[in-house]
């Protein structure tokens, strides 16, 4: 991947691993290319209010950049006095990610502005080891915007693949099965209505894991769920995939309620009792998207018919 300020980057959707990844399960996030992003110039700076107003945020990435990498970072670095440069110049994000909606839309920031003004390089790269440096490097950047963040989100907007983490140590990209429009299923997104917020309900949980029961439950009864979901996926095995999912639904409403949108809850709930289709976070909650997985699309649409849905893809 060389240097590129006009390169598009993706969404992504967190597919499993919301929440169960900071407690040691599996995590499978994938690009969305139907939202993105792209660094443009505009040099006359006869832009929209908008197109000022991310000129601004970019200003302050900068500083913040500028701040964080006083100490080193190992092998990654950002050209900050190019990149200030180009920003007193005019410099703006161009994108159509809704913010604060599970979507990336600050990994598609970052990742822009390393692809653009970092110093190594995917193409660069051979190992898990280089891969998780890499991932490591980006969190810090985006802690810009949500307080700590994984990395994870600036990655897959980076890479553009999908991303597979098995273990705290092992990270790779992969290729999932070919998905078709003639398939029956699907997973969809159906809008909350309204953005969610990342950081106090990040907050939420790891206050909630100080109690050893709840942590066990985590542990014991969401992770081994999140990660039988991972495993039918990525082995298109969609019967499989559909049952774990039910109970994974389940738990998450038991469990989560403060990450569920009132406004999905009856949904959500309907879901679980006919069986038609189960909804699930996407990414943190408390707005934004929420994700649906349905072994009939149709079917599925017919019961949401007032819903906003978007296809991801079929299964």
């Amino acid at each position: 991947m060389k240097q590129d300020t006009n390169q598009l980057f993706y969404s992504k959707i967190l597919l499993f691993g919301e929440y169960s990844l900071m407690a040691g399960s599996m995590a499978l996030s994938i690009p969305f290319k139907r939202l993105s992003g792209k660094l443009v110039q505009k040099p006359d700076r006869q832009v929209a209010e908008s197109g000022k107003t991310s000129n601004l945020h970019l200003d302050k990435f900068a500083n913040y950049l500028e701040n964080m990498l006083i100490e080193p970072s190992g092998r990654f670095s950002i050209d900050i006095e190019r990149l200030k440069k180009d920003i007193a110049g005019g410099l703006v994000f161009q994108s159509d990610i809704p913010q604060s909606y599970g979507l990336g839309s600050s990994g598609a920031l970052v990742a822009a502005v390393y692809a653009a003004y970092g110093n190594f390089f995917f193409d660069e790269m051979t190992d898990s080891r280089q891969i998780i440096e890499l991932k490591d490097f980006l969190a810090q950047m985006e802690s810009c915007f949500h307080g700590k963040s994984s990395g994870l989100d600036p990655l897959i907007c980076y890479l553009k693949k999908p991303v597979l983490i098995e273990s705290k140590n092992k990270i790779k990209m992969t290729e999932l099965p070919q998905r078709t429009d003639e398939k029956p299923g699907a997973v969809f997104l159906i809008d909350s209505g309204s953005p969610g917020e990342t950081q106090p309900l990040v907050d939420l949980f790891i206050d909630r894991c100080r109690d050893e029961q709840y942590l066990e439950k985590i542990k014991k009864d969401y992770n081994p769920l999140v990660n039988a979901c991972i495993k039918a996926y990525c082995d298109n095995r969609v019967d499989l995939l559909n049952r774990s999912l039910q109970l994974l639904s389940d738990f998450q409403l038991k469990n989560f309620n403060p990450m569920i949108p009132p406004s999905i809850r009856p949904l959500w709930e309907k879901g679980i009792e006919s069986g038609k289709y189960s909804l699930k976070l996407c990414g943190s909650g408390g707005g934004g998207m929420v994700l649906g997985f349905t072994p009939d699309f149709d079917l599925a649409k017919q019961e949401l018919k007032d819903e906003k849905i978007t296809l991801v893809h079929r299964l």
